[in-house]
């Protein structure tokens, strides 16, 4: 019998939590055809996290074919990111890689894994830390806090650790750029909270390292990479239909789960997919330099990247794309405030 979709409570239409209407790589971030864009890589060494499959491994492709020196890829699957290098390889017969398989919540193994590509390829000056698990789609109540936990920490923790193993080579090489996979479900008012949690946290913690940072001229971004049909999608459209595989992210035994199924193919029934070129090519542009004004940010890759331009000085001047209390937005009142009116805050004005 087939199963009944489920739609979640007060489901938020998903064009109000993008900021654009992109679907695909823009010509300003697709160094497979921009080559000034492809050209600034020289000599740089890059590392990403959960490059499997999806985003990924679309990113190592896009990467593969800048004038990079090295990728290193690495994911829970030693044979997924063994065959993303190996078609990167391909892509650029020079191209150095290296690739491993662990649990990116175990900071010991982080920790050898980024200072392995260093003491082999002599730096590493971009990080993507792009590894992720789906969230049960269920209230809190319903949450099995195992899966809720383990969500929360796959994103956040394992963000961390790839940021707080590679700062000290960034900080010896005076330069880098850490880019984190957080989503618009960073700001979902209801179901999935951990994956909502998780994907804030990044935000924040992109902030966070770039103010601590700054001065070492290390940029990080927190990145919406779109609605991608990745295998945490598939994997729920398997089970809402009755046939979890062995290899799903969805459980068997664990109460819920075909309930948070159907509730998430229900809520992308009718979603315009992406590409997962599309927010490759924004961890590409954001490595590059070209956009060093949005470091600390979110970044919505759905976003026409000429839109962002344009709106530099905006952005800047009223520290826009930011995480922020609204206390009183008529008085343009913000908590932490705008660089310009650091005399402003917690709620009293100079």
């Amino acid at each position: 019998m087939p199963h009944e979709i489920v739609a979640p409570a007060d489901p938020e239409p998903m064009v109000e939590r993008f900021l654009g209407d992109q679907h695909d790589a823009q010509p300003a971030s697709d160094p497979r055809t921009n080559r000034e864009l492809a050209g600034a890589f020289k000599d740089k060494n890059i590392v990403i996290a959960g490059a499997g499959r999806g985003i990924g491994r679309a990113t190592a492709e896009f990467f593969a074919q800048t004038n990079a020196k090295s990728i290193s890829v690495m994911a829970l699957e030693l044979h997924e990111v063994d065959e993303t290098a190996s078609i990167c390889k391909k892509l650029n017969p020079d191209l150095l890689t290296k690739t491993a398989a662990f649990d990116v919540k175990d900071y010991s193994k982080v920790e050898e894994f980024i200072n392995a590509v260093d003491k082999e390829f002599g730096s590493v000056d971009v990080v993507f830390a792009n590894a992720g698990r789906p969230p049960q789609w269920l209230s809190t109540l319903e949450s099995d806090p195992g899966v809720w936990w383990d969500t929360l920490a796959v994103s956040l923790q394992g963000g961390f650790n790839f940021a707080r193993a590679v700062l000290p080579i960034m900080k010896r090489e005076n330069g880098g750029t850490i880019v984190f996979t957080s989503s618009a479900g960073a700001h979902v008012g209801n179901g999935m909270g951990s994956y909502a949690i998780g994907k804030l946290g990044l935000v924040r913690l992109a902030e966070i390292l770039h103010h601590e940072n700054k001065e070492s001229n290390i940029k990080t971004f927190a990145i919406h990479p779109g609605a991608i049909p990745t295998r945490f999608f598939h994997d729920f459209k398997d089970a809402a239909e009755g046939n979890i595989k062995d290899n799903s992210y969805v459980s068997k035994s664990i109460p819920g789960e075909e309930k948070s199924a159907s509730t998430a193919v229900g809520f992308f029934k009718d979603v315009t997919w992406d590409t997962p070129q599309m927010p490759a090519g924004y961890v590409v542009l954001l490595s590059s330099g070209k956009l060093d004004f949005l470091s600390g940010r979110y970044v919505d890759c759905s976003r026409k990247v000429e839109e962002y331009e344009a709106e530099e000085q905006k952005i800047v001047k009223k520290d826009l794309h930011r995480v922020k209390l609204v206390v009183d937005p008529e008085k343009n009142w913000f908590i932490p405030p705008a660089k310009e009116d650091q005399a402003f805050y917690g709620g009293k004005r100079s």
